[in-house]
């Protein structure tokens, strides 16, 4: 537990000591795979994203200091406008004129040695299912020179799923996979294909970890998953 302290910070033990309570006795929370997460270095940590609850539930299983980026505007929101830079939130421009400064953004964080959470489908699922990752978690990757860790949470969408308003008990789970990483050769960051390829093993790998479709999926035709 010291050495915890010293690697997160009082503040951001005390709340992740708060958060890890709560969902300890309102979801039951399970983790698995805790050991494939490295203590110290850059790294992304690329999980399925269903529900508003996803960055505290990975957050609260992590033995170190997670950051994760969230619109600017959630910063100007009372209570937000603290509570977010507290539990490591990056304020992001998420506009397309803001994409290469996020971009930059969050090489410097991983470059720093920071542990980044990112959702590669780049938005909540509204079916449950997974959809099609997109390529950025490929790109911060490469020019970090960092290892991607796949993470897979299952329970969210029943507890807060996207068309509710408030959150409710539940089970909640959450599984790390071992790191997954390519040499600087093997990524072509001018070929399109390879990084939707690549991007597709990572998102292959998270839902190979233990967990759940939700019984309350409802996938669309449409729907591009995995």
């Amino acid at each position: 537990m010291f050495d915890f302290l010293k690697r997160v910070g009082l503040l951001y033990w005390l709340q992740y000591g708060i958060v890890r309570a709560h969902f300890a006795v309102w979801h039951r929370l399970k983790v698995n795979g805790q050991e494939n997460i490295p203590l110290e270095g850059g790294i992304i940590l690329a999980a399925n994203h269903l529900s508003h609850l996803d960055s505290p539930s990975i957050g609260c299983c992590i033995p170190r200091r997670s950051r994760y980026v969230a619109d600017t505007e959630m910063f100007k929101k009372f209570f937000l406008n603290w509570y977010l830079p507290l539990t490591g939130g990056i304020p992001i421009d998420r506009s397309s004129s803001g994409g290469e400064k996020m971009i930059n953004t969050a090489v410097d964080v991983l470059k720093k040695g920071d542990l980044l959470i990112l959702y590669p489908e780049g938005t909540r699922s509204r079916t449950g299912y997974p959809s099609r990752a997109r390529t950025g978690m490929i790109v911060l990757a490469s020019k970090a020179g960092i290892p991607i860790v796949p993470c897979r949470v299952s329970g969210p969408y029943e507890c807060w799923p996207y068309s509710k308003i408030w959150p409710r008990p539940g089970p909640i789970q959450v599984s790390f996979g071992k790191p997954i990483q390519w040499n600087p050769d093997e990524i072509d960051l001018k070929n399109r294909i390879d990084l939707e390829t690549k991007s597709t093993q990572v998102m292959e790998a998270i839902q190979s970890l233990p967990g759940w479709i939700p019984k309350t999926a409802s996938p669309r035709p449409e729907t591009n998953s995995i």
